[in-house]
């Protein structure tokens, strides 16, 4: 068994470098996303997360969300549940899979992960949180990190006893989202609680929560002091912010990308997706990215109607060419006017 402190240094090796992760989102983090984000920068990535007992019944559904690319390193599964047997099993099983951390979701707000006492419900039950960290820490040899909210309630925030139960008990990072989860994804996200983790913790802190731009990230990196910040919606059709990212780091220019190479975009990331799962399923995968890609352009509700009275990969290329088309012809005299 691997010991906690080449864990540690392990884990420390993996964030200290990485300018930009890109964060555990259900519907939204295949294999295909990730890869493509990785290829625009971004230098860790995380599956959507899985449930503990659909690995452990083999679901094959929650395998394919743990699907890995070849050269997709480093990467983290992400577990969720509230049995600390079983989430040592389902760890076990997902060490199998190859990736490079094991994640625990502390995190997650919606209802029915909350439900069954699992993500941010751990935040209202301590000595279960601890009691599930120590089984997972003990039963595998990868590093294991925790994504956490600051605490069950907005006035009742618990982020620094947590962040000493997960240190003590062997967690490798923490990933801290500047929200509680009575908040949602409302709200401002509370950036000073990111900064008193990491002027506490002695292990690497990964900032999370309004991080939209290349400017967010330079500002949570200073403001908070965090070791590297993991980009949630703000990648949501926006696989360009970690290029953007990227350019601010070196200090180069950058220019966001235009209509047309978003377009172009759209169609490799369709593409890729039919020709892993096939026509149906790559084409359904994507109506969760089609709106976002060119949220707050022109007609984009007319276009998002079209496109989903379509099956056929050809017709939605022809759908979204000729409107970038229209659009690139449209800007020239929108400036004059």
């Amino acid at each position: 068994m691997t010991s906690l402190a080449a864990k540690r240094q392990r884990a420390r090796e993996i964030f200290s470098g990485a300018r930009a992760v890109l964060s555990p989102m259900a519907g939204v983090t295949d294999r295909v996303f990730r890869e493509l984000c990785r290829s625009f920068g971004a230098d860790v990535t995380y599956c959507e997360f899985v449930s503990a007992s659909g690995v452990l019944h083999g679901n094959p559904t929650t395998f394919d969300l743990m699907e890995l690319g070849e050269d997709e390193h480093p990467v983290g599964i992400q577990l969720f549940g509230a049995d600390p047997g079983l989430l040592a099993e389902a760890a076990r099983a997902a060490e199998k899979v190859g990736p490079d951390l094991i994640d625990l979701n502390f995190g997650c707000p919606v209802k029915k992960v909350v439900k069954r006492n699992g993500g941010s419900a751990l935040l209202a039950d301590l000595p279960l949180m601890r009691e599930i960290v120590e089984e997972v820490v003990q039963a595998v040899d990868l590093p294991v990190t925790a994504k956490i909210r600051i605490g069950w309630t907005y006035k009742q925030p618990n982020y620094m006893e947590v962040t000493q139960l997960l240190e003590e008990a062997g967690v490798c990072a923490i990933t801290v989202h500047g929200r509680s989860r009575d908040q949602f994804f409302t709200g401002q996200a509370n950036w000073q609680a990111i900064a008193e983790v990491v002027e506490a913790a002695r292990i690497p802190v990964i900032g999370n929560g309004d991080v939209f731009s290349a400017d967010d990230w330079l500002r949570m990196k200073e403001e908070t002091g965090c070791e590297t910040v993991m980009i949630a919606r703000g990648a949501i059709g926006n696989p360009f912010i970690f290029e953007e990212i990227a350019a601010r780091s070196e200090g180069r220019p950058y220019e966001p990308p235009d209509v047309a190479r978003i377009v172009e975009v759209m169609v490799e990331h369709l593409d890729r997706e039919i020709a892993l799962k096939g026509a149906h399923t790559g084409m359904m995968r994507m109506r969760k990215h089609f709106s976002h890609y060119l949220k707050g352009r022109p007609k984009v509700a007319e276009l998002r109607k079209r496109i989903y009275q379509e099956t056929d990969r050809d017709a939605v290329v022809a759908i979204l060419r000729e409107y970038a088309h229209e659009q690139t012809r449209r800007a020239p005299s929108e400036e004059e006017a």
